[in-house]
């Protein structure tokens, strides 16, 4: 079986080009590096199973953060991923699934896995008439972003839409209207910076939901992730600065890289990606300079670079550029 590449695997840098993993950065994957500041808290009882009414508290203040809307349900889960290797129990197996493409090869991997047909369609509008439509919205890798408009027309013309939110910023989404045929995915721990406490969020209609949640089992979520998500979510000031100061760094980034000869594919606040001559190169090079950044089997050209946080990761990042 083919493996399934991801960004932030630095054990596969390690194997290639060596050095000791601390000295690394890695830029390959969408995470922001200005992480959510949290302490270590000796009273998180860990002795103790997560609290379902705890939980509870988390997926109500996921959902009003999120902007989902009233009559959406929201489910806390272990990492967007859980949810997404839950999905295609919810459904049929002769349900034919249309993925727009390229995308976060997981929702082909995971629906594949449990037989389903799997159509990958490039264009937007080739998603109409599909049983089931996936569309990851902005699109990992290439920042595209559809409109809620368009993603509501779509809607209408599908059984079934799933809608990955997990680089979508926070606070530009307007209240999500119910459907009764929408399930959206959302992450934790990318805006936040915390993918290693594995929290993400599936919301759409009470039987869809409540089916998930049967298939996700009792005390999905750690009692880590638990007390961090509730405040971090609840944290509408770090939330507002650190989107503010994205949008700024991704413009950096963008800046830094007008002197050289690539195509910027497409951008989110967290990650670009852009067309070079050769993607193999591209990452050699940065990996002579332990910089991890991400490249794709279906594309001998492109490249993901995450954003960078601190300074000193901005000036090893400006160095590597120059060489170019």
């Amino acid at each position: 079986m083919k493996e399934i590449l991801h960004g932030g695997d630095l054990d596969i840098a390690l194997e290639k080009y060596g050095g000791h993993l601390k000295d690394w950065l890695d830029l390959s994957t969408g995470i922001n590096r200005i992480s959510y500041p949290w302490k270590f808290k000796n009273d998180i009882l860990l002795q103790n199973l997560p609290r379902k009414k705890t939980i509870e508290n988390l997926s109500l203040a996921a959902s009003k953060t999120l902007k989902m809307g009233k009559g959406n349900l929201t489910l806390s889960v272990a990492g967007a991923q859980s949810a997404i290797q839950f999905l295609p129990l919810l459904f049929k197996h002769n349900n034919s699934v249309k993925i727009l493409s390229p995308t976060y090869n997981e929702y082909e991997n995971c629906f594949r896995n449990f037989g389903f047909n799997i159509e990958k369609v490039y264009n937007f509008s080739d998603l109409n008439e599909s049983q089931i439509a996936i569309i990851v919205n902005p699109n990992n890798p290439t920042g595209k972003l559809y409109t809620d408009q368009e993603l509501e027309t779509l809607s209408e013309n599908v059984e079934f839409l799933i809608i990955d939110q997990s680089f979508h910023s926070i606070s530009s989404r307007k209240i999500q209207k119910l459907k009764k045929n929408v399930i959206r995915i959302n992450s934790f721990g990318k805006f936040f910076g915390l993918a290693g406490i594995r929290l993400g969020f599936a919301s759409g209609p009470a039987k869809l939901i409540k089916s998930l949640e049967k298939l996700v089992g009792p005390w999905q979520v750690s009692n880590f992730a638990l007390d961090i998500g509730l405040k971090a979510l609840t944290d509408t000031k770090w939330i507002l600065t650190t989107e503010k100061t994205l949008m700024q760094s991704s413009q950096k980034l963008k800046d830094l890289f007008a002197s050289v000869n690539w195509n910027l594919i497409g951008n989110t606040f967290l990650f670009h990606t852009y067309s070079t001559e050769n993607a193999k190169k591209v990452e050699e090079h940065f990996a002579m300079e332990q910089i991890w950044v991400r490249t794709f089997d279906y594309s001998d050209k492109w490249v993901r670079i995450g954003i960078p946080g601190k300074e000193e990761e901005w000036e090893r990042l400006k160095i590597v550029i120059g060489k170019l």
